[in-house]
C-alpha cells in the first residue's frame, strides 16, 4: 500500500513537471487572445478574487486531466499501432484544449470559456 502511494505521488509529480511548459505556453497564448477580444469589459473586485480562488483548483485539475488524456492518447496509439489516430487526437484535445486559466471576465460571465474541440 505504501509503495503504491509513493508510485502515484511520483507519477503526479512527473506529470506536473512535464505539464509546466505547456501551462506557461497556454497562459501566454490565452492572455494574448483575451487582451485582443475583451479589452473594454468591466469586472468587479469580487470577480477578480473569485477567479483567483477558482484557478487554485481549476488549473491543476486541468493539468492532471490533460496529462491523463495525453497518456491515454499514447496508449491508444500504441495499442492500435497508429490506426486509431482520430480517437487519440480527440482524447488529447478533450483534455488539453480549451480554457486553461479562468479570468475575471469568465467569472463575471462576460466571456464564455473557450472550447477548442472540433
Amino acid at each position: 500500500m505504501r509503495d503504491a502511494r509513493k508510485w502515484l505521488c511520483g507519477l503526479l509529480v512527473a506529470l506536473m513537471a512535464l505539464m509546466g511548459p505547456l501551462l506557461s505556453r497556454a497562459a501566454v497564448v490565452q492572455a494574448a487572445e483575451l487582451s485582443s477580444t475583451a479589452a473594454d469589459v468591466e469586472v468587479s473586485d469580487a470577480d477578480r478574487v473569485g477567479a483567483g480562488f477558482l484557478n487554485v483548483g481549476y488549473v491543476p485539475g486541468k493539468a492532471i486531466v490533460c496529462g491523463f488524456g495525453t497518456l491515454a492518447s499514447v496508449g491508444v496509439m500504441i495499442i492500435t499501432l497508429g490506426t486509431a489516430y482520430r480517437a487519440a487526437i480527440g482524447t488529447f484535445k478533450e483534455g488539453c484544449g480549451g480554457t486553461w486559466i479562468l479570468t475575471p471576465e469568465h467569472v463575471a460571465g462576460k466571456v464564455p470559456p473557450k472550447d477548442d474541440i472540433e
